[in-house]
């Protein structure tokens, strides 16, 4: 198992340390992922501007007077990070906050507790379509 090639490098920002943890051990060792993490917004963006990983996931509500959507707008306004895939991973879930994160450029929005094998799954699909979009 420890010797899988990693699928891709995914940058996980919330701000809930357990959540962070967990998620980070599942993602690399089940899902055979590298992980990144941070838990507010600004190191978040920072991250994802100076090691671009090949997927985001990312919570809504969270510290330091950024929320999700405010990231997530940021890094789709930044040439440097406007491709990188975004996966918003929340608590909250109402109809209207799924459809600004879509509206934002999310490519999906899944509400905590989530299904694993369906987060592998979309991880997996996001990474290949931005690997795919940055071939020659």
């Amino acid at each position: 198992m420890g010797d899988a090639k990693p699928v891709g490098t995914v940058l996980v920002i919330d701000d809930e340390p357990d959540f962070l943890n967990i998620t980070s051990l599942r993602l690399s060792t089940q899902g055979h992922f590298t992980v990144l993490t941070a838990q507010d917004g600004p190191s978040g963006l920072e991250i994802a501007r100076t090691r671009h990983p090949d997927v985001i996931l990312l919570d809504l509500v969270m510290p330091r007077r950024m929320d999700g959507h405010q990231v997530l707008q940021r890094l789709k306004e930044d040439h440097a990070t406007a491709d990188i895939p975004v996966i918003i991973i929340s608590s909250v879930g109402e109809p209207q906050e799924v459809s600004t994160s879509l509206a934002l450029g999310a490519v999906c929005h899944m509400t905590k507790p989530f299904n694993l094998d369906e987060l592998f799954r979309e991880l997996k699909l996001a990474v290949m379509r931005h690997r795919q979009a940055h071939q020659p």
